[in-house]
């Protein structure tokens, strides 16, 4: 009664919002969809040659998005087809606990006269238009603005008014369109390459559909994160997947809705396994990148519609080979003997099991070894895996057959057997085969023993993140974000050296992290400065395998051009702006807004920055999130000024700079000179790896110009130093070698 009085208020209240606007013009959404058939000729004719930027480009350019009412402000009266608080693709707002962004599908009521096909939308809702307040049924007109995300059509919503109802129990307009994976994505190559089917996209984009008797051909489970699975009608020769805009359907926002509880903790949701037969049921979207091709099928990647179940009644598994579920992750790190684990099988209610077992391969013998399950109760199995190498990284999944010989494997897991225990970050970071993937540790609450020091405060930034090597070493960060009031790591300050003796190890996003409301600690020392952060090129990590080893750790992109004031464009903007050390695009790495030392007006970066600015530097520590390594600066301070302006004394540098040291390598002494470009102190010290200061050349006022000081390192021993320079909020650093 209480969301009805709401939705009534709204109804009362919006038109008072709206006041005398400007009348718009009133569309159907098929209007909305509709695609000329020239454009979808042109999208079939191009095949697997088609790129990303042909069929959307700038903000309603591109094959897939250009129509008269791309851009446009328009009316719409749509009947309401998804439950609004199922939507899960934003965090809770920190009031209401309700999402803080809305996502809901709705269908034109011209679909009564016309039939249901192109009459699908998505309306996003960001900001408390009463979208929260709606329920299935509820019949609204909107007033907003066509807007595609991505390559889905979406309506960004300027009003809304509720000014009708109908029946979902007994309305046909909420009826799924039956359809086959053909009909959505088509068959484009061997081994089950595919893209959209073009020529019915318009039909099906934002509607709601059904698959029946399709075959789940791939899962990847996830108990705290983001599930995923993909379905055929076909055999596989064409598939679409599942994408997780509702909350039912993913397990990272678990508890964190209060009142509204849409998947217990202890309940998480795992994607029926491969070979199961389901009815599955959803809104049909381009989400792009990873979020529509989970499993690289697209050609090109991410040109894929994805299936987005809104309700528990959406998917339906009507036959099923074992079910593989509740893993458990040992209590300790493995060490010289036996590591025990256990897995729940579930046989279909007219099958049994009849053997389970355990499949691993060790990074020092790659030849894989079957044991059997040592029993079970109540189907959770029990198995055992002899101790390995110290140091080997152990890859392990589940087999499990039942009476009709059908068969399931589980995802593969990763661990790792260190016969001392976890001493360093990198133990934790590192993968077995140098590239992105999971903690070996991931889901495990162990001891350690790790030295490390604060890189980022959450006082300064809301971003928690833990380096153990002043060298900027690969593999040697770690994040631990923190939203817990009660969390004692908010209290460690920017420089804090820390000793962690016992920790959760989560990922997040796809990032490893360390759980700040689950960890043992003591602090060592306090009024550092941190570890200086490592000089990077934005070309170097596009190799992806080279960022995912610097993940969580302080980097420094010198002199970079912004190349993107908005990252996300079309869409957005979303707080993310572009740099590159080459002036590419191609080369570029986003700089995102996640921390609260760093905001712009209307989350648009372009308020603040030009495309064509060359900054001094951009440090941050990396982050991956959507698909995508990005920076993320703690404080203003660490974003540089614009260097490449006119100066009205050519002779006056530009800029404070620090160069690299001459010569270097160097025995016993090298010159370190510097640029300053207004006076002001300046203070020059000298580092060894450990962070101990061996030395302070400077720490006097120094006039504009350019300077140079000598480094003695006579009574010093051969190794890496690091030199560091600060003036105001400036700080630079550089690497430089001692050879005796």
């Amino acid at each position: 009664m209480l969301k009805r009085a709401t939705t009534l208020l709204m109804l009362l209240i919006t038109p008072l919002l709206v006041g005398n606007a400007v009348a718009q013009q009133s569309v159907t959404i098929r209007q909305i969809n509709a695609i000329p058939q020239d454009q979808i000729n042109q999208l079939i004719a191009a095949g697997t040659s088609l790129t990303t930027a042909t069929v959307t480009s700038g903000t309603c350019g591109g094959l897939l998005w250009a129509n008269t009412l791309c851009g446009q402000s328009v009316k719409i009266t749509a009947v309401v087809i998804s439950d609004p608080l199922n939507s899960g693709l934003s965090s809770p707002n920190s009031t209401t606990g309700l999402p803080s962004r809305v996502h809901v599908f709705v269908r034109d009521v011209a679909a009564d006269t016309e039939g249901p096909e192109g009459h699908g939308l998505q309306l996003v809702d960001g900001s408390n238009l009463g979208f929260q307040s709606l329920i299935r049924g509820d019949v609204i007109e909107v007033v907003g603005t066509v807007s595609p995300f991505n390559t889905t059509m979406q309506v960004a919503p300027t009003s809304m008014t509720v000014v009708g109802s109908r029946n979902p129990a007994t309305d046909p307009i909420f009826n799924p369109i039956l359809v086959t994976s053909a009909d959505l994505n088509r068959s484009v190559g061997p081994d089950g390459a595919i893209q959209v089917n073009w020529s019915k996209v318009a039909d099906y984009r934002g509607n709601y559909v059904k698959l029946v008797g399709a075959t789940v051909l791939t899962r990847t489970a996830s108990s705290g994160g983001r599930p995923d699975f993909n379905v055929s009608t076909d055999g596989g020769q064409t598939s679409v997947s599942m994408y997780d805009t509702s909350l039912r359907y993913r397990n990272d926002r678990a508890g964190k809705y209060p009142g509204y509880n849409p998947r217990a903790a202890n309940n998480p949701f795992t994607p029926p396994p491969a070979g199961a037969r389901v009815n599955l049921s959803g809104f049909m979207t381009m989400p792009g990148g990873t979020g529509s091709d989970p499993y690289s099928l697209g050609l090109p990647k991410g040109l894929l519609y994805a299936i987005n179940p809104m309700a528990d009644s959406d998917l339906v598994i009507t036959e099923s080979p074992p079910a593989i579920t509740g893993f458990t992750r040992p209590a300790a790190v493995p060490g010289a003997g036996p590591v025990t684990l256990t897995a729940t099988i579930t046989p279909d209610p007219t099958r049994t099991i009849t053997s389970a077992s355990l499949v691993y391969f060790t990074s020092s013998n790659a030849t894989p070894t079957t044991v059997a399950s040592t029993g079970n109760t109540d189907n959770v199995y029990s198995f055992s895996i002899p101790g390995v190498a110290n140091g080997d990284f152990i890859t392990y999944w589940v087999r499990a057959v039942d009476n009709t010989n059908a068969v399931s494997e589980s995802a593969q897991f990763p661990l790792r057997s260190l016969q001392n225990g976890i001493t360093s970050i990198s133990q934790i970071q590192q993968t077995s085969d140098g590239k992105q993937g999971n903690s070996p540790f991931f889901d495990m609450t162990v001891d350690m023993d790790i030295t490390a020091t604060v890189q980022n405060a959450y006082d300064e930034s809301r971003l928690i993140t833990l380096q153990d090597d002043f060298t900027g070493g690969p593999w040697t960060g770690i994040f631990s974000e923190s939203s817990s009031s009660t969390s004692a790591f908010r209290t460690l300050k920017k420089g804090d050296v820390i000793r962690i003796t016992r920790a959760r190890i989560y990922e997040r996003f796809g990032v490893t992290q360390i759980d700040p409301n689950n960890v043992t600690f003591t602090v060592i020392s306090t009024g550092g400065f941190g570890i200086p952060a490592k000089s990077f090129t934005t070309s170097a990590l596009k190799d992806l395998d080279i960022a995912e080893a610097h993940e969580g750790i302080l980097l420094n992109i010198d002199n970079p051009l912004v190349v993107s004031t908005n990252a996300d464009a079309p869409g957005g903007p979303f707080g993310e702006f572009l740099i590159s050390s080459d002036g590419t695009v191609a080369n570029g790495l986003r700089v995102d807004d996640a921390s609260n030392g760093i905001s712009y007006t209307g989350r648009d970066p372009g308020t603040v920055f030009s495309v064509g600015q060359r900054l001094d530097f951009v440090r941050g520590v990396l982050y991956f999130s959507f698909s995508n390594f990005k920076l993320l600066p703690a404080t203003t301070a660490d974003i540089g000024g614009v260097i490449n302006t006119a100066t009205e004394d050519a002779g006056i540098p530009a800029r404070f700079t620090l160069d690299q040291n001459y010569p270097n390598p160097f025995n016993p002494s090298t010159q370190i000179s510097f640029d300053v470009a207004s006076t002001g102190h300046v203070q020059l010290d000298v580092f060894d790896v450990m962070g101990r200061q061996v030395a302070t050349l400077l720490s006097n006022t120094v006039p504009v110009g350019t300077h140079s000081v000598t480094f003695d390192a006579q009574n010093l021993s051969s190794g890496i130093y690091i030199y560091r320079m600060t003036s105001g909020a400036s700080i630079q650093t550089k690497r430089m070698l001692l050879m005796k």
